[in-house]
């Protein structure tokens, strides 16, 4: 939908290496997409990790530490959207962002203030009941481009390739609890492709861990900060990933996943089970790494990836983004926001 002239987005996010950077990477690839709109990011002083994202892309990145100083920019910047990708939302501040009369949209918001909202996008979450300003599903899934456009290569008969990521913090360590169950499994003819993201700070622990599985017959390949993330999946066999956005991307490249949740909020995170794209595990003792190596040595049989790969195709992830942006829009212009 095409809007006559340019309107303010005003976009509230954080990042840090207890929540990841789901949220940045979600914003920026709603953003990207907002071609025409001027465009703010607001970041809090202690929550501000992956700010260095969007400025490579170009966008102006403010900070506060207090709600006064957010009042500021905000009356300063004179938004018609603010967009919220920072978890629950309370009612104590969608009624301070209201008072500024702006379209106001959130993300990932299961908070009470959600009710306030006028529009709020839960692609992971599944709900029967809901209002009329709740969109939720994949359907309104913001899957970034390279994931959209590249296609995966045939299935293979015998696993070759597995790549194991965590986001881009990963705060438990599940990258390092991963590869040690591979070690154990002696997963020796499988290239183990590690990708850490830009928090990761257990970066030697996890060098050091991959250089001894090498020296013993493994191939184990560690992937830094890489932009092009989508390369390393489409020709890998399935994807070892926490509960989070990941899942999305993964899926939009049909390839199967075992998604471990790695707090209480990824247990509600319903996608995979729900769309039958592979495993989802729970992590909450010891004894479920055993239930992960099981699931490893399921996924190694060529008849379980077949069967989660048929099941993507149902899945609809490629115009989740033009679904968020014309209901923004429409809502926009129904609403007569001046």
């Amino acid at each position: 939908m095409e809007m006559n002239h340019r309107r303010k987005f005003l976009v509230r996010v954080d990042g840090s290496k207890d929540i990841g950077l789901g949220h940045v990477y979600n914003m920026l690839t709603f953003l990207n997409y907002l071609e025409c709109e001027k465009i703010v990011i607001v970041m809090n002083k202690k929550r501000n990790l992956g700010d260095t994202k969007f400025k490579k892309y170009g966008y102006n990145v403010k900070y506060f530490s207090k709600r006064k100083e957010l009042a500021n920019i905000i009356e300063n910047f004179q938004p018609d959207i603010i967009c919220n990708d920072i978890l629950n939302s309370t009612i104590s501040y969608m009624k301070f962002l209201k008072q500024f009369g702006c379209l106001v949209v959130n993300f990932e918001d299961l908070g009470d203030g959600r009710k306030i909202a006028d529009l709020v996008f839960n692609p992971i979450y599944y709900a029967k009941k809901y209002s009329k300003n709740e969109f939720y599903g994949e359907k309104y899934a913001c899957v970034r481009e390279e994931f959209r456009v590249k296609k995966r290569k045939t299935i293979r008969k015998k696993v070759k390739k597995i790549v194991i990521t965590f986001g881009g913090t990963d705060p438990t360590n599940k990258t390092q609890k991963i590869l040690q169950i591979l070690k154990s499994s002696d997963q020796k003819n499988v290239e183990l492709i590690v990708i850490l993201g830009l928090g990761y700070s257990r970066r030697n622990k996890i060098k050091n861990l991959s250089k001894k599985m090498n020296n013993s017959g493994f191939n184990v390949k560690i992937i830094e900060r890489s932009d092009n993330l989508s390369q390393y999946f489409k020709d890998c066999d399935f994807a070892i990933t926490s509960n989070g956005r990941t899942v999305f991307e993964i899926a939009a490249m049909k390839i199967p996943m075992i998604a471990i949740a790695v707090n209480k909020r990824e247990r509600l995170h319903s996608f995979v089970r729900y769309s039958k794209s592979g495993f989802h595990v729970d992590v909450r003792s010891k004894n479920d790494y055993l239930q992960i190596l099981k699931k490893i040595n399921e996924m190694m049989n060529y008849q379980t990836r077949n069967k989660f790969v048929k099941n993507m195709y149902n899945v609809d992830l490629l115009n989740g983004i033009e679904r968020v942006k014309d209901l923004i829009y429409q809502k926009f212009k129904k609403n007569n926001y001046q």
